[in-house]
């Protein structure tokens, strides 16, 4: 201050910011001690800062290099400059490193491919050679319901079973509620679902087979029976005359019995309709 000829020379801490906040412990701390001493400190700087008057600086931060200092009172860092990089440098280093890791991954391909033809040597030379058969195996399965307990049922269903599609909530949280209202999948749904066609059809674990599905068949009981297991009721005699008409319309009595009873789930007793 004396060679400058200020009479009142005042000190500042160089920071990243001039919020007391600002800055690391160190520098907050010399900045209580400062403003606690004699000395005329006016707080923190930073490096940009232009003043009319000269301001003596301390740099409280030793990280914050002499070149950085520089740069802030230019106006900026520099980032090009500061963060030039060599592209072609580094795409002959990433390709040197691919071209390793081929060459590692080739080597151990190359040494698999040897230790198999080894294998195949020994083999070869020590015994008979393995001999395969294949066979074809078919296994049939059936979708029809088998009649087994509801307690056997996953509860809740699949997001897809029928039983979600109408209405069935998802019970992930307390407070769902089945859904009653009617939509167009659950109309789709009851025309070709799954659900609805194996409903249908006669298969072999079920009552009906043993009055359609041998030498011998009951087309009377097996219409009774369709109608009390969907209606719960025995058929008019006009009910049991069209209904026979579309079990014995030529086909095997399996496939119109089928017919019949996708007919009677689609019909508005069956649902609930006036």
């Amino acid at each position: 201050a004396a060679v400058d000829d200020v009479t009142e020379p005042t000190v500042s801490l160089l920071n990243i910011g001039q919020e007391e906040i600002k800055g690391n412990d160190q520098g907050r701390e010399a900045a209580t001690m400062l403003a606690a001493s004699p000395l005329n400190y006016i707080g923190f700087v930073e490096g940009d800062e232009a003043t009319p008057n000269p301001v003596p600086v301390v740099n409280s931060d030793p990280n914050m290099q002499p070149n950085m200092m520089a740069m802030k009172s230019q106006g900026g860092y520099n980032l090009e400059a500061q963060i030039a990089l060599n592209f072609d440098d580094l795409l002959k280093n990433e390709l040197r490193k691919d071209l390793a890791m081929m060459k590692r991954v080739e080597d151990s391909q190359l040494e698999a491919q040897k230790r198999r033809q080894e294998m195949a040597k020994n083999q070869t030379t020590s015994g008979p050679s393995m001999k395969y058969k294949y066979v074809d195996m078919e296994r049939k399965v059936d979708d029809n319901p088998r009649f087994g307990s509801t307690m056997r049922m996953a509860t809740p269903a699949p997001p897809a079973h029928f039983l979600r599609v109408f209405g069935q909530p998802g019970r992930e949280t307390l407070g769902e509620f089945r859904e009653n209202t009617p939509s167009m999948r659950q109309q789709l749904m009851m025309l070709n679902g799954k659900a609805i066609h194996e409903a249908s059809r006669v298969g072999p674990m079920e009552p009906m087979w043993k009055l359609l599905g041998r030498g011998k068949q009951d087309i009377n009981r097996a219409i009774g029976l369709a109608y009390l297991e969907i209606f719960t009721r025995e058929p008019t005699a006009a009910e049991r005359a069209m209904a026979r008409e579309i079990v014995g319309t030529g086909k095997p009595a399996l496939d119109g019995m089928a017919d019949l009873r996708w007919a009677l789930l689609n019909s508005n007793e069956f649902r609930y309709l006036p």
